[in-house]
């Protein structure tokens, strides 16, 4: 079952924002290629997706997001929380069209609960989710991008718990 939040359009454009700072961090890092267009997507446009899918999680489980510009990345976690009273790591994995699966990449498997969004404008729609366990017994599929990405679709994710399971820990 999916669940829908809307973003105001005042954290819609807070969202824009930070993506565009969190980028020029990026760009500060003498390996970042900001022309890459990684991933097939644009640097800018892959920080706001991502911040899409954090703000509306926060939203709908009552987080604070982390508006810490890093350096680099957050290292795929983007909260700290209980998920049915079990501590954990939370990395929202938000996608640039209606996905059919979640996708981690291989090399990548650093949270222990990964929640699959896509944005569409202001809007967050949030397919379910899965532990990593889940994810590391999902299969593996080459990207057309030079990766390995573990997959699990979209009918085998879990529901979202309801938003009084989910509390912050930090």
């Amino acid at each position: 079952m999916t669940v829908t939040v809307d973003i105001s359009p005042r954290y819609v454009r807070l969202v824009r924002k930070m993506a565009k700072e969190r980028n020029e961090s990026f760009e500060e890092n003498e390996a970042w290629d900001n022309e890459s267009n990684t991933w097939g997507v644009d640097p800018e446009d892959r920080n706001h997706r991502g911040l899409m899918g954090e703000f509306a999680f926060a939203e709908y489980a009552g987080l604070t997001v982390d508006t810490s510009i890093n350096r680099w990345s957050d290292g795929g976690k983007d909260f700290i929380a209980k998920i049915d009273g079990e501590a954990a790591t939370v990395d929202i994995k938000t996608a640039n069209k209606e996905p059919n699966e979640l996708m981690v990449k291989e090399y990548a498997v650093n949270a222990d609960y990964y929640v699959l969004a896509h944005v569409e404008k202001s809007r967050v729609t949030f397919y379910g989710a899965a532990w990593s366990e889940q994810v590391t017994n999902g299969v593996r599929k080459e990207s057309p991008f030079g990766h390995i990405n573990y997959t699990v679709s979209v009918d085998h994710l879990d529901s979202l718990p309801k938003p009084r399971k989910i509390t912050s820990i930090a």
